[in-house]
């Protein structure tokens, strides 16, 4: 609901309904007005859509690959608010929400979500699936892996890595490297759990 928002700020996109594949959604009903449609109808739309996939799970790379596979094509959502350095790339299907600033030289790949007033610093590098909460600050260079997942106002130091997988808590100071499959939280980050599968 909140990328619906998103781009009804956004000049010639319009979102024509949602797709679902599991309850509570149910096909035939309607979500803020809109039709539910089930994954099994996405064929329908491959040559007059593009789609987008807001589900807030690192997950959703299942999702996403199942309705590739059925030849639909993802979208780009950048808000208007948003300040993208010209020397930044993103990949299809990166939400990239109101008040966000990219600085130079950062790289985001396919199917990441930078949620409202994230700051990502130069030359960064941010893996397909990972998710960026509100309020986070990723200072320069730093490389966020696959469906890694970035907790609300956590704050990482330049030149860190945060393994793929990997959670950062709401608020945490990441100091050192964070290894893949991990969870840690506080000021200074700690370990706190092992063999986690993102969020």
């Amino acid at each position: 609901m909140d990328v619906t928002d998103l781009i009804s700020d956004i000049p010639g996109m319009e979102v024509d309904g949602y797709v679902a594949s599991t309850p509570p959604y149910e096909p035939g009903s309607s979500l803020l007005g809109r039709p539910v449609y089930w994954v099994d109808e996405v064929p329908c739309f491959v040559s007059s859509h593009w789609a987008v996939c807001a589900l807030g799970t690192t997950k959703r790379s299942q999702f996403i690959q199942q309705v590739e596979g059925m030849g639909m094509r993802f979208t780009t959502i950048v808000h208007p608010s948003a300040r993208v350095s010209r020397m930044a790339s993103i990949g299809e299907g990166t939400v990239i929400n109101a008040g966000v600033q990219v600085a130079t030289h950062t790289q985001i790949g396919r199917h990441v979500i930078i949620n409202r007033g994230a700051l990502i610093g130069h030359h960064n590098r941010i893996d397909d699936f990972a998710t960026v909460s509100p309020g986070a600050n990723l200072a320069g260079s730093v490389t966020v892996g696959t469906r890694a997942w970035i907790g609300l106002g956590a704050n990482i130091l330049e030149k860190l890595v945060i393994g793929e997988c990997a959670i950062v808590g709401a608020g945490a100071l990441v100091m050192r490297n964070v290894p893949a499959r991990v969870k840690v939280m506080g000021s200074p980050a700690l370990i706190i759990e092992r063999e986690v599968d993102g969020l």
